[in-house]
């Protein structure tokens, strides 16, 4: 199914779910669409992030330096915190949405 048709009525996202102290936690879904990557954005801690669709991710840094996140539905990934000076977009290029579960280690 094409999701690009449906750019205007979905919207990729981000919904909390859980935060304290030493973790955030949140639902990420990701559109396959152009118009739908996640801008450019710096994660501060390490994270773990459950796949809930198999999909793959392109990621690509201020840089122009790309690499792909393939991820397998009900699997998790231990991801490191960004480096001071790099930004990161996230772009969805599945042929359908992806959800990810986030969960942000605060130590």
């Amino acid at each position: 199914m094409n999701f690009s048709c449906f750019a205007s009525d979905v919207k990729t996202m981000r919904i909390s779910e859980f935060s304290n102290n030493k973790v955030n936690v949140w639902k990420t879904i990701i559109y396959p669409n152009k118009n739908q990557i996640l801008k450019m954005h710096r994660r501060e801690y390490n994270r773990v992030v459950v796949a809930l669709d198999t999909g793959t991710l392109k990621i690509t840094n201020n840089k122009g330096k790309t690499h792909y996140l393939n991820l397998e539905k009900d699997h998790a990934y231990y991801l490191t915190r960004d480096t001071r000076d790099e930004l990161h977009t996230d772009e969805n290029i599945s042929e359908h949405p992806i959800k990810v579960l986030v969960i942000e280690l605060k130590r």
